[in-house]
């Protein structure tokens, strides 16, 4: 058997397992397609919420920018939301269940609850009536459509 013959049979085999491979990460994004929206939109309020967070850290405690705390709170926040959103999509779309997408749901709660909390600490930052005002409307929002209270809960 010639060298030169399995060493190109070797590289073909590779490309085509890199092209499989390729094709099945695109199904999976092409199947998650119609929530990109959704969770664009939870990614965007967790960036405003870090910089509100930091800016009153700073403001009212003097706190430098710790890179330490968005790895243990944000980012495991963020990425079991959207977990829970893409799970959330995968039952909805598997059980055909269309009374009400639950997908949506957990994405309109949890950016509700990220809205909360910049309002929270836009309020504590500016001390302006209007972020407390926001922050008591999602607040009873919250709790009328879900029976939580959000001022009670543990962040």
């Amino acid at each position: 058997m010639n060298p030169v013959l399995s060493f190109e049979w070797l590289k073909q085999i590779t490309s085509n397992c890199y092209n499989v491979l390729f094709g099945v990460l695109m199904s999976v994004a092409g199947y998650f397609l119609p929530i990109k929206n959704i969770v664009h939109v939870v990614l965007f309020f967790f960036m405003i919420d870090v910089l509100f967070g930091f800016w009153a850290a700073r403001k009212l405690r003097g706190e430098r920018f710790s890179v330490k705390i968005i790895w243990n709170h944000t980012i495991p926040r963020m990425v079991l939301s959207i977990i829970l959103i893409l799970i959330a999509f995968i039952w909805d779309t598997t059980f055909n269940q269309g009374f009400i997408s639950s997908y949506n749901l957990f994405g309109w709660f949890i950016s509700g609850v990220l809205i909360y909390s910049i309002a929270e600490n836009g309020y504590l930052i500016t001390s302006w009536g209007v972020f407390n005002k926001i922050k008591g409307s999602f607040s009873d929002k919250i709790k009328s459509e879900t029976g939580i209270n959000i001022k009670n809960v543990e962040q």
